[in-house]
């Protein structure tokens, strides 16, 4: 028989690594819009455009996953998506790093889609496992989902430059956004609920 709802200790745990996740991921899903679509924005910084591009590419994928990281150590998530969380999380942040050297759009891209699709497979995957006993497993299905397939969208499509490759993962990234905000708003609303 599966649970249908979080308890609120679980909820009160882990309502912070989410609430943060969401902050990184939506501050970057708008910057990496808003500096594909902006000439002036885009332009702010010359010729160091394609390394501030890159640093937070990177800072974003080292952000994000260390708070994947802090949300899979804690006690109350089951074990088989701890242990997802945690490879994901490694691969996430070492595709970070691995950005910061490479030197094209489709370099950047590939780098960023390998770091994308890790993550959100590995969430995907441990999602399902634990789907019947760890309610905020659907939460997992839908960002890893969205997370995995902005990944091939960087396979498939990079286009010619890196505010294309940034203007991809971003939109990708302002969904996941919008899951992980919703995901944030229901762990706080049942940690609040017990202590009403």
């Amino acid at each position: 028989m599966s649970v249908t709802k979080v308890p609120a200790e679980t909820a009160a745990a882990l309502q912070r690594p989410v609430w943060l996740r969401a902050g990184f991921t939506a501050a970057f899903g708008a910057f990496a819009t808003f500096w594909t679509g902006n000439a002036e924005l885009a332009g702010l910084w010359g010729e160091n455009a394609f390394v501030v591009g890159k640093v937070v590419m990177a800072a974003f994928f080292v952000l994000a996953s260390s708070m994947v990281w802090e949300y899979g150590k804690n006690e109350n998530v089951p074990e088989k998506l701890r242990a997802a969380l945690a490879a994901g999380a490694a691969l996430w942040a070492l595709s970070g790093v691995v950005v910061i050297f490479m030197t094209s759009s489709v370099a950047v891209a590939v780098a960023a889609g390998i770091g994308l699709l890790s993550m959100g497979a590995a969430e995907l995957i441990g999602g399902i496992r634990v789907r019947h006993e760890f309610v905020p497993a659907r939460d997992h299905i839908t960002v890893g989902t969205v997370t995995a397939l902005t990944g091939v969208a960087l396979f498939i499509w990079h286009g010619p430059d890196l505010h294309a490759v940034a203007g991809t993962a971003g939109m990708g990234m302002i969904l996941a956004a919008a899951l992980l905000l919703i995901s944030a708003a229901g762990l706080t609303h049942e940690a609040r609920q017990a202590k009403a």
